[in-house]
């Protein structure tokens, strides 16, 4: 009865219309059934692990209604956070009970700041930047974990900041990128796993900033890697018509230059990213 009355509790809160959502697939009578079957699919424990109330929504959605495919793949998301220890990356910077090692981990990651979360589209959902130039360590696994911690923070801070929306818009600054910074085809499968299996509809718009000549060849590497949904949010961001676009989604005042940003932004601290900002607040944000 227990896990009856979690995933009426779940399928409820689902149903509540919040303030403002991201844009239904589907008529919500058939997104909530679509939930429901998914929740009592789910173990006890599984529904206690979900990272939120919108995670059975999104692999629902992801995968264009079909029930199976949704509940195979939540398994596996539920599974892989348990294994990677989601909840110790996203926690190991708290004052209070934080996993020391994991705290390294992630310092030692965001030294040169190759990722962060610095900003807001007009819509409210935080910008989360990629800098592959800034590339500073070589353990894969830990690639992984400071992704992760990124990809988490800026969820949290979409959801405290839009009162409603959960997506990200994801930045790839290929600023001074050479094929010595290119990951492996191991790393990229990895990271597309974890964005597109495990983070599904949390992709608003992903853009590509100051794409060099030779971008074009790890594009070749990356692109058969992607589902067609995501390919379709994948915007090239240069030239005029990339600084138009820009100005439309953006305050361009809150941007990095990669971005067309108008302003010279302070220059990204590390230590008070992850030390002294809170978790679901971005860099520098007022």
């Amino acid at each position: 009865r227990l896990h009856t009355t979690q995933t009426e509790k779940n399928v409820t809160d689902v149903a509540k219309s919040n303030t403002r959502e991201e844009k239904r697939l589907f008529h919500a009578d058939v997104e909530i059934k679509g939930v429901k079957d998914i929740l009592s699919a789910l173990s006890e424990d599984e529904v206690k692990n979900l990272s939120n109330r919108n995670m059975p929504m999104r692999h629902f959605r992801a995968e264009k209604g079909d029930t199976k495919k949704a509940i195979k793949k939540i398994k596996s998301t539920i599974a892989w956070r348990k294994e990677f220890e989601v909840s110790k990356i996203i926690t190991c910077l708290d004052a209070k009970g934080g996993d020391e090692e994991m705290a390294n981990i992630i310092g030692k990651e965001n030294e040169t700041g190759k990722i962060m979360v610095r900003g807001y589209d007009k819509e409210g959902r935080a910008n989360m930047y990629l800098k592959p130039a800034n590339e500073n360590t070589k353990e894969m696994e830990n690639h992984m974990r400071h992704l992760t911690y990124n990809i988490e923070r800026a969820a949290a801070c979409t959801k405290r900041n839009s009162n409603g929306l959960e997506k990200i818009n994801i930045f790839v600054d290929y600023q001074c990128y050479s094929l010595t910074d290119a990951p492996s085809v191991a790393e990229i499968k990895y990271t597309l796993t974890i964005l597109q299996d495990h983070y599904p509809e949390m992709l608003y718009r992903g853009y590509i900033c100051n794409p060099p000549r030779i971008f074009r060849f790890f594009w070749s590497l990356v692109k058969p890697f992607l589902d067609p949904k995501t390919k379709e949010k994948v915007v090239f961001l240069y030239g005029e018509d990339g600084k138009k676009k820009a100005e439309k989604l953006f305050n361009l005042e809150t941007m990095e230059a990669c971005a067309f940003g108008s302003k010279d932004l302070r220059p990204f601290h590390s230590k008070e990213y992850i030390r002294y900002v809170q978790f679901d607040y971005t860099f520098d944000e007022k």
